[in-house]
């Protein structure tokens, strides 16, 4: 077995060398250079050298030297230790990773990945336990089409380093307009990016769609830092990710049925949400929220399940939309 989680880390890059297709036969200076890459730390060839002797002895795998292409492989193509159920040691690497994320997880910065951290963790441990794709018994949610902006890692930079940028920013039917912008916060909602900084030109802090920007550039003009910015101070009242600071929020009531409550009482549609009375037929909850497009939209997806109580303002835009969607079919 392993005698420890760095070795067990590096068997499994090492494997990854000698099962890469498209770089087949890796020399034991690249299979070096790999590993310390990985590990970002170094460590001795002779180390590297018992670890290939503890692989055959721990694994039994099939590690051979080709000195006609000079360097080393599977003498046996479709090995990998990744077949192998976790061993004892290889568990506790993972669970120490698992904390090393953890901490990545608590930091706001880092905060909208949580996500994603899960399914890589939940997806490695079956995959390793099974000694199959993950693939085969578990299928996550994925974006029909997946944003790949450009920008993230410079929004990124930007905000660990307080650069200040200028970001020519179009919204949707609006001419393209300059900003001397302070990034703040990166967010991620319904598979978009969105970035909160103060903007010269608003004098305030603004929310860009990352699809919507247009150019980037670092600025020489100054970082401004909002004193007391909390995400979750500026996100509180949103439904969705919209957030209008400029209104109030405002006690919303839903009422549901007996077949919807369930469903809504399991997964909190916000933060806010407080049941005021549930019986056998319906629930009624309230939530303390902006009225947004995000908020009228997820009502209307629930149809005749659900009911606004309050406020008659919302109540009536619901129900001047269900009746222009009623005149379609008549």
């Amino acid at each position: 077995m392993p005698k420890n989680k760095s070795a067990v880390l590096r068997y499994r890059i090492i494997d990854g060398c000698l099962t890469n297709s498209m770089h087949p036969y890796p020399s034991l200076e690249s299979i070096h250079q790999k590993v310390e890459s990985q590990l970002e730390k170094a460590i001795s060839i002779s180390m590297l050298n018992k670890d290939l002797a503890a692989m055959k002895e721990i694994y039994g795998a099939p590690i051979a030297y080709h000195k006609q292409k000079g360097g080393y492989h599977y003498s046996e193509p479709d090995f990998s230790i990744s077949e192998f159920p976790l061993t004892e040691e290889e568990r506790e690497a993972l669970d120490f990773s698992t904390a090393l994320l953890q901490q990545i997880r608590g930091t706001r910065l880092f905060q909208q990945f949580e996500n994603a951290i899960n399914k890589v963790i939940e997806g490695y441990r079956i995959s390793k336990i099974i000694g199959v794709s993950q693939r085969q018994f578990l299928q996550v949610e994925e974006p029909v089409r997946p944003q790949d902006s450009p920008y993230l890692e410079q929004l990124l930079q930007s905000i660990i380093h307080q650069q200040p940028l200028a970001i020519t920013y179009q919204g949707y039917g609006r001419e393209p307009k300059l900003h001397q912008f302070s990034a703040h916060l990166l967010k991620e909602y319904r598979n978009c990016w969105y970035v909160v900084g103060y903007s010269d030109r608003g004098k305030n802090l603004l929310m860009f769609a990352l699809d919507r920007i247009k150019h980037i550039a670092n600025s020489n003009s100054e970082y401004i830092k909002v004193e007391g910015f909390d995400p979750d101070e500026f996100f509180k009242y949103s439904f969705g990710i919209t957030q209008i600071h400029e209104a109030k929020p405002e006690k919303v009531v839903l009422q549901f049925t007996a077949y919807q409550a369930p469903f809504v009482l399991n997964q909190p549609l916000h933060h806010s949400q407080k049941v005021l009375k549930q019986t056998d037929a319906v629930v009624e909850i309230e939530y303390h929220v902006y009225i947004t497009t995000e908020l009228i939209m997820t009502i209307l997806s629930y149809g005749k399940e659900v009911k606004v109580i309050q406020p008659k303002t919302l109540k009536d835009r619901i129900k001047a939309t269900v009746q222009e969607m009623a005149a379609q079919y008549q």
